[in-house]
């Protein structure tokens, strides 16, 4: 039952850490946001956001998963930051690489959610696999 209360708690922190990034954004605090992407990164998967960046594509889901051992909570974390992340570089630098990588991960660990996760359904998670399947990445 702690266990539990533990993550519930940490789902709840890391929403009102994810409309903080997203304020940042909208706000054009763009340093910020990137500060408090690579912080939330660190906080709540323990790993660096750049890294997984850098991951092949191939093998992301099953490194996060097997190698750095993400659990399904974390997972969704990873796939938000990088899905913020993406907007980041959108909002920076314009349609590149940077940011079509960034959405083609985060899209990625959304459909290995949909498919193998014990989460509960997340209507944020549904429009944003639908948003990153219509982009064709």
């Amino acid at each position: 039952m702690l266990r539990r209360d533990y993550f519930i708690k940490q789902v709840e922190e890391f929403g009102k850490v994810l409309a903080q990034i997203m304020s940042l954004r909208r706000n054009g605090r763009f340093p910020d946001m990137l500060d408090e992407l690579v912080r939330a990164s660190q906080k709540y998967t323990a790993l660096e956001i750049e890294l997984v960046e850098k991951q092949p594509d191939e093998a992301l889901v099953e490194t996060l998963t097997d190698v750095n051992r993400l659990n399904d909570d974390q997972m969704k974390f990873m796939a938000d930051l990088l899905f913020e992340k993406a907007e980041y570089y959108l909002s920076t630098q314009g349609e590149g690489a940077a940011s079509t990588n960034c959405y083609r991960k985060a899209l990625a660990i959304y459909r290995f959610l949909k498919e193998h996760a014990t989460l509960n359904y997340s209507l944020d998670m549904h429009y944003k696999l639908e948003l990153l399947s219509k982009m064709h990445l």
